[in-house]
């Protein structure tokens, strides 16, 4: 009992708490300054991204930014902390140190990390797509993306839920861009028509239609005008084996109202082409019977 005793007074010393202590209140500085400074750079990048929004430019290097300088923070604060703790400031300086032989390691043990963190880095660069596009990633997984890590791509679909991709799977795919160049998406409107149906006044019908909606843009150019280009073409592209196939060419401002556009054109059409007599007919197969 003596002994223990005696070890017990030696270990909760008066240097030896007062060591703890100071330790403790190093640690806990070192993290109230981690926190701040991370609170400082959400709100700095935050105002950017705002300002670069209203303006309409750009803002993917931005996020990207932010995203990086937070890790790095988060990781300059860990070992900070480490090194404060007795015994432990070797093990910081060889983290630096050996930050050669650390890197190697990485690479043979977390390939897939290391790819989509270069991926991320090729996509902020060469910008096949920027936060905010429209875009599909085949397999009808279709969004606008949000974000853009280190390690992932977030995309947000129609029904307000997010797709988590990893960097090197969008960088080795093939992707379509709905908004690289221009918003503006043209929505197909295809109907078949009975044989005996009057094919001119369809197409009218549809055009009349179309024009009608409010969410429908004038995409043609100056040339097209001058030229008498039709706002809405429609044209015949198919005769299919019991139907005469019309397509219209609708413009919308963005996705999400060229879809919205179809939908509603689908139900307006059928609805008018029932008070024009105008047939939109079932499939229907002719068997003919032969004796031997």
């Amino acid at each position: 009992m003596k002994e223990s005793k005696a070890f017990l007074d030696r270990f909760f010393s008066h240097d030896m708490l007062i060591q703890l202590v100071t330790i403790g209140i190093k640690i806990v500085l070192i993290y109230v300054l981690l926190a701040a400074l991370v609170f400082l750079e959400r709100r700095i990048f935050k105002r950017l991204i705002d300002r670069r929004e209203k303006q309409s430019i750009d803002k993917t290097n931005l996020i990207f930014i932010r995203n990086v300088m937070i890790y790095t923070t988060y990781g300059v604060g860990f070992l900070s902390m480490i090194n404060q703790v007795p015994g432990m400031q070797q093990l910081s300086k060889t983290l630096l140190a050996g930050a050669g032989i650390l890197a190697a390691a990485v690479g043979f043990g977390s390939q897939q990390a290391i790819s989509n963190i270069v991926s991320g880095i090729f996509m902020v660069l060469f910008k096949p797509f920027r936060v905010g596009d429209y875009i599909d990633m085949g397999g009808g997984n279709t969004g606008t993306v949000v974000d853009i890590s280190l390690r992932h791509t977030t995309i947000k679909n129609s029904e307000n839920r997010m797709i988590i991709v990893p960097n090197n799977v969008l960088n080795n795919q093939s992707i379509i861009n709905s908004s690289i160049t221009s918003a503006a998406t043209c929505a197909f409107i295809d109907v078949g028509i009975g044989y005996g149906s009057d094919i001119n006044r369809a197409m009218v019908v549809m055009q009349e239609e179309a024009v009608k909606h409010p969410l429908l843009i004038d995409n043609r150019t100056k040339a097209e005008k001058n030229d008498g280009t039709p706002q809405v073409v429609v044209r015949v592209i198919e005769w299919a084996n019991s139907s005469v196939n019309l397509r219209a060419w609708a413009w919308a401002a963005n996705t999400g109202d060229a879809y919205v556009l179809k939908c509603d054109l689908l139900k307006s059409l059928k609805e008018r082409f029932d008070r024009e007599g105008i047939e939109i007919p079932f499939p229907c197969t002719n068997v003919i019977l032969k004796k031997e």
